[in-house]
């Protein structure tokens, strides 16, 4: 075979890059294992590189097992983030350290298990680290110690809402309330505060013209089981921690879920139905573009089993604010039809997935535009009629992973533009157009094509 010679020459050519290291290179030396926020089916993890390892070419494995059982299993290995191929176009506020990271998938709620990662390095043999970690609970149904308190107007609600303490269970009798309404209570784990509607389509908050139709900010509260409607915003959610959204309606709003506000943590969003006027099909012109369905920044949400249709963008995240963007779960979610792009992972920093989604009748279907140093995961989603493409990866992304996807489109399968994509893997997808095939245009830096139809 002429392989080995051909690789040898690539290398010696390319003695003189700047990526390759002119002295010793030492054996990578690694710190101790960091956690990111867990969610309730994956785990995120990081592995601080401090020292060694300028010739790149150290792995991380990853095994795990729950804590009641002796079978370990194996999961993706880790990925090395390439701190010197990061986007220079939109710069992130947040330090992207040298390091190992990546996530673990398909995990039981509410459950610890034991990780052991194993470190190679042909420079400096072998190490190995362990730690322990639990995924989150499902969210609870009702307080440990609940006080129902039932309202049936616009002034009983606010006074409700005013006085709220832990425990409280506000229940809305069926009809239609006229907002907007704030509800800055804390709750507690054991003890949320809850705002419930008789039904979700019994119970109505109407707000029209209002910035929002609710607004929260506090932590530990569960909003479910009514509908939002003629509010500019449906629901706008501020400096929060462990809000709840569930089974709400949202609809004749233009915009749905703000949760891009100051440092929200651990949102939960799912089985929600939100409905947008801003956008019809097949109109993907620029005037629908900022039409956000659920929007989040911060770590550890997980919005899922959502239902959109109408909105610019209908799932995503913006720049970070107060804190980088990691450990968020979209899955489950279903985009009826929107303008521009179906999942927007936009301004990852690391273990960010989108998996199991279905995403269908947008401008482009998951946009990486950029990914900082990552990894960003893109799993097992169904893309379908795409007016320009399945893929977005602009602005320079690095740090992603796109494996067993299916995307069917008319024309060209998928057409990429750009300037350069760095350090991403795309393996075992399923890639359909009635035209063209792949065309990728940009720079490919650290690239794994492979195994895909």
């Amino acid at each position: 075979m002429k392989l080995p010679s051909l690789l040898l020459t690539l290398v010696l050519c390319c003695s003189g890059c700047s990526w390759f290291p002119s002295s010793v290179v030492h054996p990578i030396t690694v710190g101790e294992v960091e956690l990111d926020p867990p969610t309730l089916h994956t785990i995120g993890l990081s592995l601080p590189i401090l020292d060694g390892d300028q010739d790149f070419d150290a792995s991380v494995r990853v095994a795990y097992r729950n804590v009641d059982s002796e079978t370990w299993k194996e999961a993706l290995p880790l990925q090395r983030v390439r701190t010197d191929t990061l986007s220079q176009t939109v710069p992130t506020s947040f330090p992207i350290a040298e390091q190992f990271a990546g996530s673990i998938f398909d995990l039981r709620p509410g459950s610890a298990y034991e990780v052991r990662l194993t470190i190679e390095d042909p420079n400096g043999g072998t190490t190995t680290r362990t730690v322990r970690a639990k995924t989150r609970a499902l969210p609870r149904r009702a307080p440990q110690s609940p006080r129902v308190v039932h309202v049936d107007s616009d002034e009983a609600l606010s006074d409700a809402l005013a006085q709220a303490r832990p425990g409280d269970v506000i229940t809305l009798g069926k009809g239609r309330y006229r907002g907007p309404f704030h509800v800055e209570g804390k709750g507690t784990e054991e003890n949320p505060i809850v705002v419930k509607g008789y039904s979700r389509e019994g119970t109505t908050i109407e707000s029209p013209g209002a910035e929002y139709g609710v607004r929260i900010a506090g932590s530990h509260i569960h909003l479910e089981d009514l509908t939002i409607r003629s509010s500019i915003w449906g629901i706008a959610v501020t400096n929060a921690t462990n809000v709840i959204i569930r089974r709400t309606h949202i609809t004749d709003v233009s915009y749905g879920i703000n949760g891009r506000v100051g440092a929200n943590r651990n949102l939960y969003i799912c089985d929600n139905r939100l409905e947008g006027k801003g956008v019809r099909w097949p109109d993907t012109s620029g005037r629908t573009w900022n039409y956000e369905g659920i929007v989040v920044n911060g770590a550890g949400h997980v919005i899922c089993h959502n239902t959109l249709a109408g909105f610019g963008d209908a799932l995503g995240l913006s720049p970070p604010g107060e804190i980088p963007n990691r450990a968020i779960d979209f899955y489950g979610n279903d985009v009826l039809w929107g303008g521009d792009d179906g999942i927007e992972l936009d301004y990852s920093e690391r273990n960010v997935r989108a998996f199991r989604n279905r995403l269908g009748n947008v401008a482009m279907g998951m946009s990486f535009q950029p990914v900082w140093g990552g990894p960003v995961y893109a799993l097992r989603n169904t893309i379908y009629n795409t007016a320009v493409a399945p893929y977005k990866l602009n602005q320079e992304p690095s740090g992603f992973l796109i494996l067993h996807n299916t995307s069917i489109r008319a024309g060209s399968a998928w057409r990429q533009y750009g300037s350069s994509v760095s350090n991403f893997v795309f393996h075992n997808n399923l890639t359909i157009g009635t035209d063209k095939a792949v065309s990728v245009i940009p720079f490919l830096h650290m690239a794994s094509i492979d195994y895909n139809g």
